[in-house]
């Protein structure tokens, strides 16, 4: 009798885990886990590296591989260098291994020797063991002169700052989002020759993917830099990045238009996914800090390198975002005047560690700090605010 008690009750029990194991396999086919998917589309917002790896933290290293352009030496003097008259935008001449040297023409040039380099150390990402995602090329062009450097120029400085760069415009010049004077086109104009002058001819190491901020002198010195326009055939469209405006804060110039407007003003273009309709991050009454640029900087080089498999890649850009990207990688610092340019080769790599937060994610945007003005600031008397004529900007 007991042992059929028993019998009984190890029937029920295996009949109990048989129908649990059942009924949570067919929860697992009804409500199936949502896993993370990286888009190709983002380059700003949260660090991908949230979702990597759960348990111990994945961080993601970003360094600049330092030897190949003058930009990267030391004892290059940034107060005389002119990246579009020193050869090859400052591309050092160089032998590189033996398996490249083997492997190319007698009458390869510099930049041949250079792609295949690049080309060789992304071989380095399919021996796990390393750690090593992969090598990109950067081409980081600040915008050409805009109406806002001429309304600095005729204010002063001082009386710009704190007064003037937060008007729409002075009614000769718009300010709201500056766009290149004809000056400043003749100048993204002459960054297209001066390109075809080092590459144009040989296609080498060419842009595979085209970045820029969402603000217009950026954009346009793009279009004008690679003929976007006319170019046959048509090269990938331009993606808009928000991560990739300039600081953001009390200065009209530096606001951008809406995402319908942006739209049928550049139809060649691109938005990374949740690109807002208005704009997010400007502000009329505080600055964005150093801290912030340099914070949402990683995370833009970090949705790059887990994102996209490109390699070269063109980005037009600001001044204090190709500062902090020069920072986030170690590349010493070295200002790229209006108009200009300057390449960067960086690595990622991985490393394990085991604290709770990836490197980026100790850090914050929407640090704010007060404009240091008295006398001439708006922001202190409420009716000098200007007034903005939001139907005409959007």
């Amino acid at each position: 009798m007991i042992n059929l008690l028993g019998s009984r009750r190890v029937r029920r029990l295996l009949f109990f885990i048989a129908a649990t194991v059942t009924l949570f396999y067919l929860m697992t086919i009804v409500f199936p886990e949502k896993k993370y998917e990286i888009s190709p589309l983002v380059f700003s917002g949260i660090p991908p590296t949230r979702f990597v790896a759960p348990g111990r933290r994945k961080n993601l290293k970003l360094e600049n591989v330092k030897g190949f352009f003058l930009q990267d030496l030391a004892e290059t003097m940034e107060d005389h260098f002119n990246v579009f008259q020193t050869r090859d935008f400052g591309l050092i001449p160089q032998d590189y291994s033996i398996d490249i040297t083997n492997k190319l023409p007698p009458n390869a040039t510099q930049w041949d020797h250079f792609q295949a380099e690049i080309l060789r150390l992304n071989q380095e990402k399919l021996t796990t063991m390393l750690g090593v995602l992969g090598y990109k090329v950067l081409y980081l062009f600040r915008p050409s002169e805009s109406w806002h450097h001429t309304g600095e120029s005729f204010y002063g400085k001082e009386s710009w700052e704190c007064l003037w760069t937060r008007q729409d415009g002075n009614g000769t010049a718009q300010w709201i989002d500056a766009e290149l004077t004809p000056t400043g086109i003749d100048g993204a104009k002459y960054l297209h020759k001066s390109w075809n002058k080092h590459l144009g001819s040989t296609n080498l190491a060419m842009p595979e993917l085209f970045l820029s901020s969402p603000l217009s002198r950026a954009a346009d010195t793009l279009i004008h830099t690679f003929n976007l326009t006319f170019r046959n055939p048509r090269p990938p469209s331009p993606i808009f990045v928000e991560y990739l405006r300039e600081s953001f804060g009390v200065d009209t110039h530096n606001s951008r238009r809406s995402y319908t407007t942006l739209k049928k003003k550049y139809p060649l273009f691109e938005f990374e996914e949740e690109f807002s309709e208005f704009d997010p991050l400007w502000t009329s009454y505080r600055d964005e800090t150093d801290e912030s640029v340099l914070h949402r900087a990683k995370i833009f080089l970090e949705n790059l390198f887990l994102r996209r498999n490109e390699i070269f890649i063109a980005i037009a850009t600001h001044e204090s975002i190709i500062k902090a990207i020069l920072e986030a990688v170690g590349h010493r610092p070295f200002p790229v005047p209006i108009g200009h340019m300057i390449p960067v080769v960086i690595k990622g790599s991985w490393f394990k560690s085991w604290d709770p937060r990836t490197e980026v994610e100790k850090y914050k945007m929407f640090y704010k700090r007060n404009r240091n003005c008295t006398e001439l600031d708006p922001v202190t008397d409420p009716d000098a605010e200007p007034e903005v004529d939001m139907d005409e900007f959007d």
